[in-house]
């Protein structure tokens, strides 16, 4: 498939309700690289699987566990200077993670484990949110002051993750990759999702 081919292709997935992140990164990986896994569903599928049951625990388990399997389990280590950091497919398969993939790849394992969560944005850093009825707690690489509350967090649906991926890659990768970013945002739809997966 070639590149416009691809990248028409994003823009139209983007442009779906009820995306899910691992949808939206996916098909940026896509965009970007010609190379890229058709799809991360499979392997984060099975590095979910030793959360599974997991459901069941305090919030504070659930995020203990969550974050043991994306630092022991899937070995990711923060990166914040390589744009292909940036993408899932790079992240899942070389172990280098922006902060926003590793919050995407946190919140996909949650999910497909039955761990209620969200992507979160707090002082100003991305943050997989583990929720319960009336306690909830940050898993993610940065450090936070104190412990926050619930009106500290601002909740990320797939589209706006999308678009802060894609403001980052226009913002440090190399030309031809930042004029994709540019035209991928210039085409995504406006607005914000009705519910944040």
């Amino acid at each position: 498939m070639s590149a416009k081919l691809r990248e028409s292709s994003a823009v139209r997935l983007l442009g779906r309700p009820g995306l899910q992140h691992d949808q939206a990164q996916a098909a940026l990986a896509a965009s970007f690289s010609v190379t890229a896994m058709a799809a991360p569903g499979a392997l984060l599928d099975e590095a979910s699987l030793p959360l599974f049951g997991v459901g069941e625990c305090e919030v504070a388990e659930q995020a203990h566990a969550l974050a043991d399997q994306l630092t022991n389990g899937l070995c990711l280590s923060p990166d914040r200077r390589s744009h292909r950091a940036l993408l899932i497919d790079h992240a899942l398969t070389h172990r280098s993670a922006h902060p926003l993939q590793i919050a995407v790849i946190g919140h996909e394992l949650a999910r497909r484990a039955g761990i209620s969560s969200c992507i979160g944005i707090c002082e100003g850093e991305p943050w997989i949110v583990v929720r319960g009825e009336s306690k909830m707690a940050l898993v993610g690489p940065a450090q936070i002051a104190g412990c926050p509350n619930s009106q500290n967090v601002r909740p990320r649906c797939p589209h706006q993750v999308a678009r802060a991926v894609l403001t980052e890659v226009r913002a440090c990768a190399p030309p031809d990759s930042a004029r994709r970013a540019n035209r991928l945002l210039a085409a995504m739809p406006g607005g914000r999702c009705r519910r944040h997966s």
